[in-house]
């Protein structure tokens, strides 16, 4: 599972309890079984005794919280502990295995030194960033619409004047995504054959498992059927209490083997052909089975994990063109470059190519519409990579030219009857806002400017006329208006 969190939560499924002794009350020293606690599963997994060895002074005592709950202080390293002596005592797990537990639970911790445990978030590459410039660990961030980046914060931390450049998310994790498949496809077959096996050792160690719990509980109803029949029967008060702790335990043991038949009917120990069809036909197909509905973010990013030990980026401020170097699981590293989305024109490559064309399509006499359907063809793009380079994109690198002047001050865009938005309501006396509503439902005639997109209208003498009678049927929260007043007049020269 990877983590702490994960084994709870896998034995919490598959309704395992655990055994424990507790140290106070009526069932002192008793074996009990009882449902797993994070704190339990953090204490078998980190405690030694667990894997052979005999430790003390894993904690050290605070003499001056000695009657206090919290008299142990923090823990210490190993190399730190007063006595350490392995294979002294029954072992669960090798030495090695406990090991690399203790630095797995490491890693999960979310700090600047580990890349933490793999969460549901849709960055892929969470905790394997680092920056280029810096070194260091890059966080992530999440933004609206489930948006992520990677942002470097060394500027923050050393003062700095120069930042180190963030990274859209989705760009990095594309390109490490591809490569990832890319290397399994080779062990596509080596893998369907590691999953069956694995599928059925997690099958065969469940069916163990209630096969175990059926005997235990077989065992306690036996138990107490004979001291039920030891018992006096003039002492009936005894006899009555160990006959009804028998009913408990008859009724635990039926419910045990309920549990354990649907657990049968549900999931058979051994897969069958068609499961083992199924396996095989997914690890056949690497791609659709990463793309798959069922496939979760943490599911891909212990896949990523697994052969990945880190990425470096770095972002070039002046051109959206990133280096990326993946560093595998061996020590082999594969440079890559990667286009990412930007903002602003300023940071792509090719800004002065692109203005030079623009330019030239501009004094041949082609239309903002013209030119941005040439740019297309052409392959340009916008910043963000997201669409098709449109005329109002064109007008605005225009204007940056000086030449396109701003369209309050071009008369030439307002044609015969044509008003600015602002200026026809303070003709009218009445309020943009209700100018612009009926623009919107068409009760009068108007266009938008495609770079602002400010409203222009049209009203001629007979448009004049009925929007002021519109204007005085109009009332607050009273729709009075007649159908022939909300009728525009068709504009001449125009269907």
């Amino acid at each position: 599972m990877g983590t702490i969190y994960g084994l709870f939560r896998w034995l919490i499924r598959n309704a395992i309890r655990l055994p424990i002794r507790p140290q106070s009350g009526a069932k002192k020293g008793q074996l009990d079984w009882r449902r797993p606690s994070i704190a339990t599963l953090v204490n078998i997994v980190g405690h030694p005794i667990y894997a052979g060895a005999y430790s003390f002074g894993r904690r050290p005592v605070d003499p001056r919280r000695k009657f206090s709950r919290r008299h142990y202080g923090p823990r210490l390293p190993m190399e730190e502990w007063k006595v350490l002596h392995k294979d002294r005592l029954p072992a669960y797990i090798t030495w090695e295995r406990y090991l690399k537990n203790r630095q797995q639970i490491k890693q999960n911790q979310n700090r600047f030194d580990s890349p933490g445990a793999p969460r549901c978030g849709v960055a892929l590459l969470s905790g394997l960033v680092a920056c280029g410039d810096c070194g260091r660990r890059m966080r992530t961030l999440y933004h609206a619409h489930g948006k992520a980046q990677y942002n470097c914060s060394s500027r923050l931390l050393r003062a700095a004047d120069t930042p180190c450049h963030g990274v859209a998310a989705r760009a990095v994790d594309d390109l490490v995504a591809q490569q990832v498949l890319r290397a399994l496809e080779p062990a596509a077959v080596e893998l369907s054959i590691q999953a069956q096996g694995d599928a059925e050792q997690e099958r065969k160690r469940l069916d163990k498992h209630w096969q175990q719990r059926r005997q235990r509980a077989r065992y306690d109803a036996e138990l107490a059927e004979r001291r039920y029949q030891a018992v006096d029967p003039e002492n009936r008060l005894v006899a009555a209490t160990l006959e009804k702790r028998w009913e408990e335990l008859l009724g635990q043991e039926r419910q045990i083997q309920e549990q354990y038949d649907r657990f049968v009917r549900q999931t058979s120990p051994n897969l069958t052909a068609e499961e083992r069809a199924r396996m095989v036909a997914l690890a056949s197909d690497i791609p659709a089975l990463w793309r798959a509905s069922g496939t979760t973010n943490v599911d891909r990013k212990q896949i990523v994990r697994c052969l990945v030990e880190r990425v470096t980026v770095h972002v070039r401020p002046d051109s959206e063109l990133t280096e990326v170097t993946i560093h595998w699981a061996g020590g082999y590293e594969s440079h890559h470059e990667i286009a990412r989305p930007v903002r602003r024109y300023e940071h792509l490559r090719d800004l002065e190519p692109l203005m030079n064309r623009i330019r030239e399509l501009r004094q041949a006499g082609q239309t903002v519409t013209q030119i941005a359907e040439q740019l297309n063809a052409e392959g340009f793009h916008s910043p963000t990579r997201r669409g098709r380079i449109k005329g109002f994109m064109v007008t605005k690198l225009l204007k940056r030219q000086g030449l396109v002047p701003d369209e309050r001050s071009r008369d030439d865009l307002l044609g015969p009857h044509e008003w600015w938005l602002s200026d026809l309501a303070d003709e009218l006396n009445t309020s943009r806002n209700k100018l612009q509503e009926w623009a919107l439902r068409g009760w009068v005639l108007g266009r938008k400017t495609p770079v602002q997109h400010c409203w222009i209208l049209w009203a001629d003498g007979d448009e004049m006329r009925r929007l002021r009678k519109l204007l005085a049927q109009s009332k607050p929260g009273k729709n009075r208006h007649t159908s022939d007043l909300k009728t525009p007049k068709r504009r001449p020269g125009r269907e």
